[in-house]
């Protein structure tokens, strides 16, 4: 949604399955503060149909994969926007799974090997980085 709003071109060049993608940072990913510290590259969970194929001048790539070249992107000082799921656990993405299941992002009878897939992945980093957004956009009273 964001990328189309700022005239990034969001189609289905780059869909990627339901499961965990290996992001790499770009140089400017390396500077980000939300990115800070952490490995170049990480693994998340991700599965969507579309995404930004590219973006305008005025957008700052953060993040990519081997499969999608836009993980990650800021607008300006503080507006960000992932394709990949800072949010999903393991726990997060098997919820997902089941929810998902008969909405045609995956053949239903593929859940439980999905489940088992991810299971495999060490999902460390993508916490952090939501973290710190809250941590650093948050209003406090």
């Amino acid at each position: 949604m964001l990328g189309a709003v700022v005239g990034a071109t969001v189609d289905r060049s780059y869909p990627e399955p339901v499961a965990a993608v290996t992001v790499t940072l770009t140089p400017e990913g390396r500077e980000e503060p939300l990115f800070a510290d952490l490995p170049d590259v990480f693994d998340a969970f991700g599965g969507h149909k579309e995404a930004a194929s590219s973006l305008p001048p005025h957008v700052v790539c953060l993040a990519s994969s081997p499969d999608c070249p836009v993980q990650a992107f800021r607008i300006g000082a503080n507006t960000y926007a992932t394709q990949f799921h800072p949010e999903l656990d393991l726990k997060g993405i098997c919820t997902r799974i089941d929810v998902y299941k008969n909405h045609g992002y995956f053949a239903p009878e593929s859940a439980e090997a999905l489940k088992t897939a991810a299971r495999q992945r060490h999902i460390e980093y993508p916490p952090t980085i939501l973290r710190r957004f809250v941590h650093r956009y948050a209003r406090r009273k």
